[in-house]
């Protein structure tokens, strides 16, 4: 039997909650403008996307699994000076 370990509902509640704030950080956009985004008053592909993105963090966070590929931030290789 699988050793199922569940996050608790005030945690899930806790990430949920603070969906909208973390996507307007990252696009230096109001918190408000990507609640209209979410609920259809405002299009924007960037926010939509955004917010999906963000959501399955969520998710996967909750299931205890990891994020799909396509939801790693972009990470610039450094490259060492020689």
């Amino acid at each position: 039997m699988k050793n199922n370990k569940s996050v608790p509902c005030s945690v899930a509640v806790s990430l949920f909650r603070g969906l909208y704030a973390r996507v307007g950080h990252k696009l230096g956009v109001d918190v408000s403008y990507i609640s209209r985004v979410a609920r259809g008053e405002r299009h924007s592909e960037i926010a939509e996307k955004a917010i999906k993105r963000e959501y399955h963090k969520v998710l996967a966070l909750i299931r205890n699994t990891r994020p799909l590929p396509d939801m790693k931030p972009n990470r610039r290789k450094i490259r060492k000076k020689q």
